[in-house]
């Protein structure tokens, strides 16, 4: 029994996509770089099977607190993936990982797809 719980632990774990710590790091980067000059960026986590990128981005408050443009509503404007699994440790390859980047329909996904919302001003 204690085995099956183990099992059942692990299983569970290992499908889920977790955002946050150095995913996150690199998400705001990869945001960063798609938005346009002079705008302000943020990538914000979402949860696969969760609100699309179109409604977590205009449901973002503060974003324009400290810009140039108040009042104005942040809008989606890409949506990635950061798989969980990364390159092995202590190797050339220790920074690897596999990323995907859905363009416009990440931005209106609700099932599947982005862990990460590229939200923009």
């Amino acid at each position: 029994m204690g085995l099956l719980v183990v099992f059942v632990f692990i299983f569970a774990i290992g499908t889920t996509v977790l955002a946050g710590g150095e995913d996150h790091t690199i998400a705001q980067a990869a945001c960063t770089g798609m938005g346009s000059e002079k705008r302000y960026t943020a990538a914000i986590p979402r949860e696969r099977g969760g609100k699309s990128c179109q409604d977590i981005c205009s449901s973002v408050t503060d974003m324009d607190e400290d810009n140039d443009y108040p009042g104005t509503k942040p809008y989606c404007i890409e949506g990635i993936l950061i798989y969980q699994k990364k390159g092995p440790k202590d190797t050339l390859n220790t920074k690897w990982m596999n990323t995907w980047k859905y363009g416009a329909k990440g931005c209106v996904q609700t099932k599947w797809g982005p862990n990460f919302c590229c939200c923009s001003l």
